[in-house]
C-alpha cells in the first residue's frame, strides 16, 4: 500500500530536528570529552569537525534523492544499480546495526535517567535487569502508540521539539547563573598539555566519529521522500539547514556544561550529564525528567523514519510482505515498526551505550562506502538521473565524502578494539562482538546470493 503526500517543509524540518537534536548529545557528551583527551578546546573542535564531516555526506544524497523522488535513502538507490545482492545487504545492515541501535541507545539512556530520578543503585546487577526490562517497555508502548493514534507524528513532532529544548535551555540557564570561566574554560585549562592531549586522542579522529552519532538523523528527508510535498526544494533546505541549526546547538551547550564542570574529572567520570552540576540536586532532578520527554520525541522521530526503510524492502520483495502492511486507520507501517522494535530489543538487552554507538558507528561508515558508489555509477550510467551539481562541484563534494567515510571507518575501529583494551578489558571481551557483527553482515551477503541466485543448499 502506498504512502501518501502530506508533509510539507516546515513539519519535514522540525522532524529531522527532532530527530537529531537533543538526545544524541546528552548521551555521547562526556565520552566525546574523553576522547578529546579531556581538553575543552578538542572538544568543541570535535563537534565542528563532526558537523563539516556530516555536511559532503548531505550534500552528496540531496541530488540523487530530489533526482529519484523516492522513499528508502540508499537502497532504492543501490537497487537502481541492479546490484540486487548488495542493496539486499545494505538494506539489511543498515536495519540491524543503524536503525535498531539508534532506538536502543535512546531507550536504554532514558530508562537509566528513570532509575537515577527514583535513586536505584544502577550497578547492582537486579537494578541492570530493571533498567533493561524499563527500557523495552518503554520502546513497546512508544511504538504501539505510534501505531494506533492516527497523525500522532504530524501533530506531535512540533511538540517533541519544543520539550527537546527543555533540558538545553535548562543548561543554558543553569551557565548564565551559576557558569565561570574560571574552570575549564579557562586559557590555562584549553591550553594545558594540548599537543599532547591532541596526539593521545589519535588526532580526534575517534572524537570526531562519535559525534557522527549526535548528528545521524539529518538524512531524515531522504527516508520520506515519497511523502514530502515538493521535495525539490523541501529535502535540501532541510537536511543543511539541520545540519546548522544544530552545530550551534551542540557547540554553545557544550561550553555552557564546560561552564558548570569544576574539574575534568568530573566530565569524563562517565556518570551522565546531570553529575556535572550535581552540586545541584534541584538541577538534576529537572534536568533528568526533561530529557526523559526528549528522549521520547527521539524515539518518536526514529520509529517514524526508520521504519519506513523496512516498508521500501517490503514492496520490493527484499523482506517478506508481511512487513509492508499498513494499518488503514493510521496509515502507518506497523510490521515494520514491530520489526525495529524488536531488533532494537536485543541490543537493549546485551550491549552498553558505548557498544551500541561504536557498532553504529562501523556500520554507518561501511554502508556510506557503498552508498557514494552506487551514486557515482548513476550519475556516469543513468538516463534517469537529474544533476544539479557541475561536474567540479559533484566530485569535491564526493572525494570530500568519501576521505570523511574512512576516517570515520578508522575512527569506529579505534572505538571498537583498541579503546576498550586501553580500558582494561580482555581482547575476548572486546572482540567477540565486532567479529559477531561481521559474521552476521557476512551472513546477510551470503543468503543474498542464493536468494537471487536460485540457489539451494543440499
Amino acid at each position: 500500500m502506498k504512502l501518501n503526500k502530506k508533509y510539507g517543509f516546515w513539519t519535514v524540518l522540525v522532524s529531522t530536528l527532532a530527530a537529531v537534536v537533543g538526545s544524541s548529545i546528552i548521551i555521547s557528551f562526556n565520552m566525546v570529552f574523553t576522547l578529546a583527551g579531556n581538553n575543552p578546546l578538542l572538544m568543541i573542535l570535535a563537534w565542528v569537525f563532526g558537523a563539516l564531516i556530516v555536511l559532503p555526506d548531505a550534500f552528496v544524497v540531496i541530488e540523487p534523492s530530489i533526482g529519484y523522488q523516492e522513499s528508502g535513502n540508499g537502497y532504492s538507490w543501490i537497487r537502481k544499480c541492479n546490484w540486487r545482492i548488495l542493496a539486499f545487504w545494505f538494506g539489511w545492515v543498515l536495519i540491524l546495526f543503524v536503525s535498531a541501535t539508534s532506538l536502543a541507545s535512546c531507550c536504554s539512556a532514558m530508562s537509566s535517567m528513570i532509575t537515577m530520578i527514583v535513586e536505584i543503585d544502577d550497578k547492582t546487577i537486579g537494578a541492570q535487569t530493571l533498567q533493561k526490562a524499563l527500557a523495552i517497555i518503554i520502546l513497546v508502548s512508544l511504538a504501539a502508540i505510534q501505531i494506533m493514534i492516527k497523525n500522532s507524528n504530524k501533530y506531535t513532532q512540533m511538540f517533541f521539539l519544543f520539550v527537546k529544548t527543555l533540558p538545553i535551555l535548562l543548561v543554558f540557564t543553569l551557565a548564565i547563573i551559576y557558569g565561570s570561566s574560571d574552570g575549564l574554560l579557562s586559557n590555562n585549562e584549553m591550553n594545558k598539555n594540548l599537543g599532547s592531549a591532541y596526539v593521545s586522542s589519535a588526532m580526534l579522529i575517534p572524537a570526531i566519529t562519535y559525534t557522527g552519532f549526535a548528528y545521524s538523523g539529518h538524512e531524515f528527508p531522504t527516508y520520506i521522500t515519497e511523502e514530502i510535498e515538493n521535495p525539490k526544494k523541501t529535502v535540501p533546505w532541510v537536511m543543511i539547514s539541520a545540519i546548522l541549526i544544530v552545530l550551534v546547538i551542540y557547540v554553545t551547550y557544550g561550553i555552557a556544561l564546560l561552564s558548570l564542570a569544576e574539574s575534568s574529572k568530573v566530565v569524563s567520570e562517565g556518570q551522565g550529564t546531570s553529575a556535572i552540576f550535581a552540586q545541584y540536586k534541584w538541577a538534576v532532578l529537572t534536568f533528568n525528567i526533561f530529557a526523559i520527554f526528549l528522549f521520547i520525541g527521539s524515539v518518536n522521530s526514529l520509529l517514524f523514519f526508520q521504519s519506513r526503510l523496512i516498508h521500501k524492502l517490503s514492496e520490493t520483495g527484499d523482506m517478506h510482505s508481511i512487513f509492508g502492511k499498513v494499518y488503514n486507520k493510521t496509515n502507518q507501517p506497523y510490521m515494520a515498526i514491530i520489526l525495529l522494535g524488536l531488533v532494537a530489543c536485543f541490543y537493549i538487552l546485551f550491549s552498553s551505550i558505548a557498544e551500541i554507538i561504536s557498532s553504529f558507528a562501523l556500520a554507518t561508515s561501511a554502508l556510506k562506502l557503498l552508498l557514494n558508489a552506487s551514486i557515482i555509477k548513476l550519475r556516469l550510467t543513468d538516463p534517469n538521473y537529474k544533476r544539479i551539481y557541475d561536474n567540479k562541484t559533484f566530485w569535491i563534494l564526493m572525494i570530500l565524502s568519501l576521505v570523511t567515510c574512512v576516517l570515520t571507518l578508522i575512527g569506529s575501529i579505534y572505538l571498537m578494539v583498541i579503546f576498550p583494551q586501553a580500558s582494561g578489558k580482555s581482547a575476548f571481551a572486546v572482540l567477540w562482538k565486532p567479529i559477531l557483527m561481521i559474521f552476521i553482515a557476512f551472513l546477510v551477503y551470503l543468503f543474498g546470493i542464493f536468494k537471487f541466485n536460485n540457489l539451494k543448499i543440499k
